[in-house]
């Protein structure tokens, strides 16, 4: 692994994004894209003409629980514009993953010394990549148990063997963030996808119950 260009404090050279990337475009765009097309699939592949779900839909809406399942989408779109915000923040500041902080000593020798981050080389480095491979999951698990619970209501079957493919991409994820930090990306789309399905089933079955 090449050794990163930093600064003389420490930072990189080069940041994570590109020096005229719109982060809050980019974003957006992504999670347009993966709403649209795992949307579809969820309706088709999952929702739609399922018989088992419909009891279900209607006790749902009997109770007027459809603004519960709605309540979980907007509780996303916040933690989305929050995610936003953090990769403005460090698309500025340069750092790159895993660093999550940028600490500074402080005291009257402080300012001669560079920046504290994250030791990224040798088993060091495996073992705080390992570390925040389990932070990351640490992070969407509150959300996850969330969808799980609410579209595991309707579809409990097909929540089942989502959740088994998002666990399976989580694992892979931390074995391969372990290894160097852009081996975290196979696993981590797997587990991403699982979780935009998910995530859809909630939205859809709001809009089922509250039409009806």
């Amino acid at each position: 692994m090449t050794a990163m260009e930093t600064d003389s404090k420490g930072i990189p050279i080069k940041g994570p994004y590109k020096e005229n990337q719109s982060i809050v475009l980019f974003y957006t765009m992504m999670n347009v894209v993966f709403t649209s097309v795992f949307g579809t699939l969820s309706y088709y592949l999952i929702a739609k003409g399922n018989e088992a779900a419909v009891p279900k839909l209607a006790l749902l809406a009997k109770y007027d629980l459809g603004y519960l399942y709605l309540t979980a989408i907007i509780l996303n779109l916040s933690q989305l514009a929050m995610g936003i915000n953090v990769g403005e923040a460090r698309k500025h500041c340069k750092v790159h993953n895993p660093d999550q902080h940028i600490y500074e000593v402080k005291g009257a020798e402080g300012s001669k010394l560079g920046y504290v981050l994250m030791d990224n080389e040798g088993v060091n480095g495996k073992f705080n990549r390992a570390q925040r491979a389990v932070a990351n999951f640490n992070e969407s698990y509150p959300q996850q148990i969330f969808y799980i619970l609410l579209a595991g209501f309707v579809y409990p079957k097909e929540v089942m063997i989502i959740s088994s493919v998002m666990g399976v991409g989580r694992v892979a994820m931390a074995l391969g963030y372990t290894g160097y930090v852009n081996g975290r990306l196979g696993g981590f789309l797997i587990s991403k996808f699982a979780g935009n399905f998910l995530e859809c089933l909630v939205g859809i079955t709001a809009y089922q119950v509250l039409k009806m």
